[in-house]
């Protein structure tokens, strides 16, 4: 049987992307690790670093360095969507060119994801939105 080379977390934003076509409502997922393990603390890392991000994120939760579960932020500027869906609209609209990503993990083993597709650069709004939807997500 083959291996795929493909983290299961990657394929899943990259198929929820595709399905989704660039929208701009969140994709969310519920791994079952999460049900198997319920989310108690987390260390945080957000790539690239963003210093108001975080201390948005530090301030409506007390991340442990000492836990296992890491919450990933990922945020990217000027990107492009190359969802054939979507011609119409990125022709005649305002069409996203950045996303702010959030995952859970324990090591490599995926917990939770919220992706979004932004108009703007992702701030301390977007980032206080899907944590508190991972909270209620999770359940912690």
């Amino acid at each position: 049987m083959l291996k795929s080379i493909f983290h299961p977390s990657v394929v899943a934003v990259i198929v929820a992307a595709g399905l989704t076509g660039c929208g701009e409502k969140p994709v969310t997922r519920v791994y079952e690790t999460a049900h198997e393990q319920p989310v108690t603390c987390l260390r945080i890392a957000v790539f690239p670093p963003d210093d108001a991000l975080e201390k948005e994120l530090k301030r409506l939760y007390d991340f442990s360095r000492e836990c296992d579960a890491v919450l990933e932020v990922r945020h990217k500027e000027n990107i492009g969507c190359n969802s054939n869906q979507n011609i119409q609209q990125k022709a005649l609209s305002a069409f996203p060119h950045h996303f702010l990503r959030m995952e859970v993990r324990r090591g490599l083993t995926p917990v939770y994801s919220y992706y979004i597709d932004l108009q703007y650069p992702a701030d301390e709004e977007d980032a206080r939105a899907a944590f508190v939807r991972l909270r209620t997500d999770l359940k912690f």
